[in-house]
């Protein structure tokens, strides 16, 4: 009796299988996991728009409000980080946020002068480009300032 029991619970687990295979299968959004939106869909992003979306990702991931500077005549942003900060955070955020929309996201690290350059894409055109840099520090310094003067003795 022992033995029927096992084979009544092997064939209803694996009907249960079949059917769960044959709902996910037949299921209407069933598409490429990784874009939900096809290329050919995709809406265009305004410059406007991207700041605003950066902005808040950015304010939300602990950079103040200060240290988020749009270059005038450009299309850059300064943004001086604090330390904890992650850069990679920013973009996997953004990718996230402009999934819908026709835009790509390249970055690039200068080790030597410890920046990066985020550029958001729309095709071969710069949207924004992001120039991360961290915030400077200030010291706080024991003594006399360098630039005075120490009186010397004759």
């Amino acid at each position: 009796m022992k033995m029927d029991k096992r084979i009544i619970i092997i064939a209803l687990l694996a009907f249960i299988a079949v059917i769960l295979t044959v709902v996910k299968e037949s299921r209407h959004d069933a598409g490429d996991p990784i874009s939900r939106v096809p290329a050919s869909e995709k809406k265009e992003i305004s410059g406007e728009r991207l700041f605003a979306m950066a902005d808040t990702t950015l304010k939300t991931l602990g950079v103040k409000k200060e240290n988020i500077r749009p270059l005038k005549g450009r299309n850059d942003v300064r943004v001086l980080y604090p330390r904890g900060f992650d850069v990679l955070n920013f973009i996997s955020v953004m990718k996230d946020s402009l999934e819908e929309f026709n835009a790509k996201i390249l970055s690039v690290d200068n080790a030597k002068e410890r920046a990066t350059v985020v550029q958001i894409k729309n095709d071969d055109a710069v949207i924004r480009s992001f120039l991360f840099s961290t915030e400077p520090v200030t010291a706080i310094k024991k003594g006399a300032s360098p630039s005075l003067q120490k009186k010397q003795t004759r």
